[in-house]
């Protein structure tokens, strides 16, 4: 009875999901660190914010508390804040410290949505 529970419990699928959620922290927890040396730089360096902007970014999430989360988890990284969805929940306006980052942003943004998805 208590190893069909525990089989029940710790199934392929649980195991795989929890491996991608740790991995979803730990990759989220060094981008941010690293993103928040990159902003202090540029305000090391004196820049003013003069390339900032507001640019779409379209979402893969499929469930809508995963687009709270992304929209959360795209806030709480320095140098980017998410300003609204659509009323499709598909398109999330991004405001970005500085717009040249654009590329790598929307990297390591469909990186954090792709474990996302995987891990939830």
């Amino acid at each position: 009875m208590f190893w069909d529970l525990l089989k029940k419990t710790f199934s392929w699928q649980f195991i795989r999901r929890q491996y991608y959620l740790a991995l979803l922290f730990f990759y989220f927890c060094y981008k941010i660190v690293e993103s928040g040396w990159a902003v202090a730089w540029q305000i090391l360096k004196g820049s003013r914010g003069e390339n900032g902007g507001i640019f779409a970014y379209h979402t893969q999430v499929n469930k809508p508390w995963q687009l709270i989360i992304l929209f959360n988890m795209l806030s709480m990284t320095p140098g980017s804040l998410s300003v609204d969805v659509d009323e499709e929940g598909q398109v999330i306006q991004v405001h970005l410290l500085n717009l040249d980052d654009r590329d790598d942003f929307m990297a390591v943004t469909q990186k954090i949505e792709s474990l996302l998805i995987k891990a939830l």
